[in-house]
């Protein structure tokens, strides 16, 4: 069995990706951490502890703090459940949110308030909202990265057709003995030579089935015990950087947020490669929001 270990954003989550000799192949499981969730509400969060790589420009020195529960968001306020199962809703209208952090149902975050108060009262105008701990971290439809794994029956240099040999990802996933086309996008890696009639492991975004179904990561059966497979990476242009995100634009067209996670030299990195063709390697699933980058790569 391959495992791999994932340095998380807000709490450390081990994933285990694995794949045995052809024969069976399980989902990359995500778990936690022992009591990451009971000590969420006692993080500083993302970029609050004295991260301003991550943190927003506002000056939050003075300020009330609460920790919640993101309920709703809807344009410029957001509902929110504190601890005790109240909820209130704040207006937004002038705080920072940090862009590459689109809130959603689920999030913990930390609101920043003028005030002396405890929590805010309903309507309250706040200075900042930081991500303490994403939706993804919490919810089951993140805690796997979906994919077939079986035989290759075709093959080109724009898809790929896998006949899935062991269905086990719900019931929306792949089931046994069905061939499943991919598209290979311009930002995929493989790991080995994949050709047809060898097994291999193929991560995917999409519904299966369907056009939308793209492969990002390719996996042959012999190199799922070689050290090569413990890199994840991703190619494209770092586009931008900024507020601590690397934003990487695909030749798809397709944008990807990175946090250098407060690390000074990656950051230093980020800013010299910016309009280059990289790759980056990454932790925690391209799925989410924003993953984590552990590493960037100039290669043009």
């Amino acid at each position: 069995m391959k495992k791999w270990l994932y340095t998380a954003l807000a709490a450390m989550m081990v994933v285990s990706l694995a794949a045995c000799g052809g024969e069976k192949k399980e989902e990359t499981k995500a778990q936690e951490t022992v009591a990451a969730t009971e000590n969420a509400a006692e993080k500083d969060g993302i970029g609050v502890d004295g991260d301003s790589s991550i943190a927003g420009p506002v000056d939050i020195s003075g300020m009330s703090e609460f920790q919640a529960t993101v309920q709703k968001v809807d344009d410029k306020k957001l509902t929110v459940e504190y601890e005790d199962g109240t909820s209130i809703t704040v207006d937004t209208t002038d705080a920072f949110i940090n862009p590459a952090w689109e809130l959603m149902p689920g999030d913990e975050v930390n609101i920043f308030f003028e005030g002396d108060s405890d929590v805010p009262a309903d309507g309250t105008k706040v200075a900042e909202v930081v991500m303490a701990v994403p939706y993804e971290y919490t919810s089951e439809e993140y805690s796997s990265e979906p994919q077939v794994y079986g035989k290759i029956v075709k093959m080109d240099d724009k898809s790929i057709t896998i006949c899935e040999e062991e269905g086990i990802n719900g019931d929306n996933g792949p089931k046994d003995g069905v061939e499943y086309t991919f598209k290979i996008t311009s930002y995929a890696t493989t790991v080995g030579e994949p050709k047809v009639g060898d097994y291999a492991q193929a991560l995917y975004i999409g519904e299966l089935g369907s056009d939308s179904a793209v492969t990002y990561r390719i996996c042959t059966e012999d190199m799922m015990e070689d050290p090569a497979s413990d890199v994840f990476e991703i190619k494209g242009t770092l586009a931008q950087f900024k507020t601590g995100i690397v934003y990487l634009k695909t030749d798809d067209g397709d944008v990807f947020g990175f946090t250098v996670d407060g690390d000074e030299a990656l950051a230093k990195l980020a800013q010299e490669s910016t309009g280059k063709k990289v790759k980056i390697s990454y932790t925690d699933s391209i799925r989410m929001r924003v993953s984590t980058c552990n590493g960037i790569t100039v290669i043009e």
